[in-house]
């Protein structure tokens, strides 16, 4: 564990990140060019299997939180409190205080039925047949292993040594690209399903679930970045929280629309419902004069969150129906 703690540092997470996005399009094209089926289904294993130890690990900026979830004792009508009813008083709280984005608590129990989903994706790939396994495998593997990888360095990164300047951004653009990732494995799992329809494509919804949500995490932990910097004014806080809304709903409508998968715009919808929950239940700003312009710009974001997951539920009946 202490090994681990000295490598974690954000020099070092930043430049693996970058270094695997640029390496992304040589990863992808080595494994989708002949690479074995046992190859593949062992490194979805082993990023998989990474991906689970890194989020067991504590101190997590949302650990408390994490853990109360865990046990069963977290307080879904106040997001940043403990079971008493108590607000932490912690730099993880602190943020969320100032940041118009900010889901409740009930929100996060997506996580069960995704990594539980996964962990089925994963072992299905061990005993489906082998035609299953070539139609969705090797367009697959090397999006699901970056995705596990990117989220891994986002656990690395989503802690408070990582408060300061440049990086409290790392953590949210991991998490952006584990979205995107998710994003290529979600194009490549429609593809392969329309052209084989006996293909498993079942196998492949936690995975839309997990793009869905990780494009709502990825807003909701840039906004929290900039509500940890102190210097960032009120004006700016409404800015990004109202173009956050904006952009979830506009890319759970366009691309449940664009992909006729009605998963991913009901997980954005389930995301956006949180976050206008979230804005009934907020933490006031310890700050009285930024407090004053934050309250008044609530109940603004929380209509255009309402907003946003209902046309995202729209849609996802629209393509539903298709």
């Amino acid at each position: 564990m202490s090994l681990l703690r000295n490598l974690n540092s954000p020099p070092l997470v930043a430049l693996a990140g970058g270094a695997l996005a640029v390496g992304f399009p040589a990863l992808q094209g080595a494994l989708s060019a002949g690479a074995s089926l046992a190859l593949l289904k062992s490194l979805n294993l082993a990023a998989f299997a990474a991906n689970c130890v890194a989020v067991s690990i504590p101190g997590r900026l949302d650990g408390p939180q994490d853990d109360e979830m865990r046990k069963g004792s977290l307080n879904p009508t106040k997001p940043n409190a403990d079971s008493a009813g108590e607000g932490k008083d912690d730099g993880y709280s602190l943020n969320r205080s100032r940041t118009l984005v900010n889901p409740s608590g009930w929100a996060f129990a997506i996580w069960g039925p995704i990594y539980l989903g996964e962990a089925a994706f994963v072992a299905a790939q061990f005993v489906a047949s082998d035609a299953t396994a070539s139609a969705l495998l090797p367009s697959l593997t090397a999006p699901f292993v970056a995705a596990n990888i990117f989220q891994s360095l986002w656990c690395a990164s989503f802690r408070p040594s990582y408060g300061e300047g440049w990086r409290k951004y790392v953590s949210a653009a991991m998490l952006g690209a584990t979205a995107a990732s998710l994003s290529v494995v979600h194009s490549a799992g429609a593809a392969a399903v329309a052209t084989d329809p006996s293909t498993l494509g079942y196998l492949l919804l936690p995975m839309t679930m997990h793009f869905g949500w990780t494009t709502a995490a990825t807003l909701v932990n840039l906004n929290g970045s900039l509500a940890a910097d102190e210097s960032a004014s009120p004006r700016s806080l409404i800015a990004m929280g109202n173009s956050s809304a904006l952009a979830a709903t506009a890319l759970g409508v366009g691309l449940t629309i664009a992909r006729s998968d009605p998963a991913y715009g009901l997980t954005l919808a389930w995301a956006l419902a949180a976050c206008a929950d979230g804005m009934s239940k907020r933490i006031p700003s310890q700050n009285a004069t930024e407090e004053e312009t934050l309250k008044k710009a609530t109940a603004v974001q929380g209509k255009l969150c309402w907003a946003g997951s209902i046309g995202c539920a729209v849609a996802a009946a629209y393509a539903a129906l298709l």
